[in-house]
């Protein structure tokens, strides 16, 4: 139901709307009524105390009964007519009304009669002959009268149907604004939205567009929205790492078929000379033996292709162990120096104390071994290969020089891609160029770093650092 942005964007709009709208209506009409009615008791307490102060004055000369006949005839105004809506009245502690404003008197009425209280009392009441709400203020005053104390209550009360009107009016018209702004606000909001998301459909479609065959396509960042612009660097960075991953597919399918095509070709043009006639027993032997050794050498290259695939998936399992890292680099030197001594090339290992780390001891010796084997067969006759050991912070670092042929900078990260040999030792220095894809592999497991530095002609060296113990 909300999988569609719009609907999702829609429905949150309305339900914030909505709650704030009403929740801000009944705010402002509990405040609004606060103000009325505030109002109205500001007027009454403005009148009981008006009406105390001219008996206070009366009382002063004696003229109690006089003071209260000035307060009941004297009023004027809506004081005057008859159930106007506008009242008051004066009261003894025994409930008998004393004095009331003409408005009462002419209707013959009296308002309840309210409680005594030093205080100022606000209540509700309803108004004389009739239900329509009223409001009450009240307040007991003490008199000094020829030396005895009088208490009287004074009682002003104002219909509150002025007051309500107000509120009723306000009320309509929040009533009548609120689904009109609502109706507005849907309207602007679907608006916005479809044309804010218009640019969406918009890219969606030129992604559409990009196949298998166009990876090279970009969607352009020039010409949409700014939210998009992250969106769309996004997507083309996925491209280009799309694009490279299909080319070196395609290199990778290449090179395996180029590697795979000469072994083939020689068990295939052996098998046709062989079954052309009848051979000897030593020529079937000799057949045999020359497609037995391509086979292995086939063998070698798919288990290579297959160990590269498993450590670039990460599907393999590293036995770690504690182990001296000067004693694998002392097996792998051994393991070489044969082959070194028949390439004239001469090994040096800084022989260090022990130097402990955790790996898998197979694979960081398939790593030396073949770094240590690379340095000898791309050297030139009486070369050297230094390897030295260094700890570096968290650290071993084994470095492997050779002053042979060297590379160039454009070679320094080829070198790790699958198949990929240097161009002036292809088909002289034998290789399938998946041992360096395999190393980096092996190291990268075990969190280590592996670094190259060459300069063409003048040698190169390869630095492994592998995580200390």
């Amino acid at each position: 139901m909300f999988g569609s942005i719009k609907l999702k964007l829609i429905t949150w709009f309305l339900a914030v709307f909505t709650l704030v709208f009403v929740a801000l209506g009944l705010f402002l009409h509990y405040e609004l009524k606060e103000i009325v009615v505030g109002s109205v008791d500001d007027h009454l307490y403005s009148e009981i105390t008006l009406l105390a102060g001219i008996l206070a004055k009366e009382v002063e000369h004696g003229h109690v009964e006089e003071g209260l006949y000035e307060i009941t005839e004297a009023a004027s105004g809506e004081y005057a007519v008859s159930l106007s809506g506008h009242y008051y009245q004066i009261v003894d502690t025994t409930g008998k009304v004393l004095g009331r404003s003409p408005s009462l008197t002419l209707g013959d009425v009296s308002l309840p009669i309210p409680p005594i209280s030093k205080d100022v009392i606000h209540i509700n009441i309803k108004g004389p002959l009739s239900d329509i709400p009223h409001r009450s203020v009240s307040q007991t005053f003490t008199f000094d009268v020829v030396g005895e104390e009088l208490d009287l209550t004074f009682q002003a009360a104002d219909s509150l149907e002025p007051s309500y009107y107000v509120l009723r009016s306000f009320r309509n018209m929040i009533l009548i604004a609120l689904p009109i702004l609502f109706l507005i606000s849907i309207a602007g909001l679907y608006y916005i939205t479809r044309y804010a998301l218009l640019p969406l459909g918009i890219f969606s479609n030129k992604i559409g567009l990009i196949t298998a065959r166009s990876l090279n396509e970009r969607v352009g960042e020039k010409d949409i929205d700014a939210e998009l612009v992250p969106i769309a660097k996004s997507f083309n960075t996925m491209l280009s790492r799309l694009e490279k991953a299909f080319t070196r597919q395609r290199e990778f399918l290449s090179d395996a078929s180029h590697e795979l095509r000469t072994p083939t070709a020689v068990i295939k043009s052996h098998c046709d000379i062989t079954l052309r006639r009848d051979r000897s027993e030593d020529e079937y032997r000799d057949a045999l033996g020359t497609i037995m050794k391509t086979s292995t050498k086939m063998t070698a290259i798919i288990e290579r292709i297959i160990e590269v695939s498993r450590f670039e998936s990460k599907i393999f399992h590293l036995k770690v162990v504690k182990l001296n890292l000067m004693d694998v680099l002392r097996e792998a030197v051994a393991l070489i120096e044969p082959f070194a001594h028949e390439q004239g090339v001469t090994l040096t290992l800084c022989d260090l104390d022990e130097l402990h780390i955790l790996a898998d001891r197979e694979r960081v010796s398939e790593v030396f071994v073949n770094i240590i084997e690379n340095a000898v067969k791309y050297n030139r006759q009486g070369g050297k290969v230094d390897i030295a050991v260094n700890s570096i912070e968290d650290y071993v670092c084994v470095s492997v020089s050779d002053n042979g042929i060297g590379l160039h900078e454009d070679e320094k990260d080829k070198i790790f891609e699958r198949f990929y040999r240097v161009d002036k030792s292809r088909g002289s220095v034998p290789g399938s160029g998946l041992g360096l894809p395999i190393v980096k592999a092996i190291v990268e497991s075990h969190r280590g770093k592996i670094e190259v530095e060459s300069e063409p002609d003048e040698g190169t060296t390869f630095k492994i650092c592998l995580l200390k113990d």
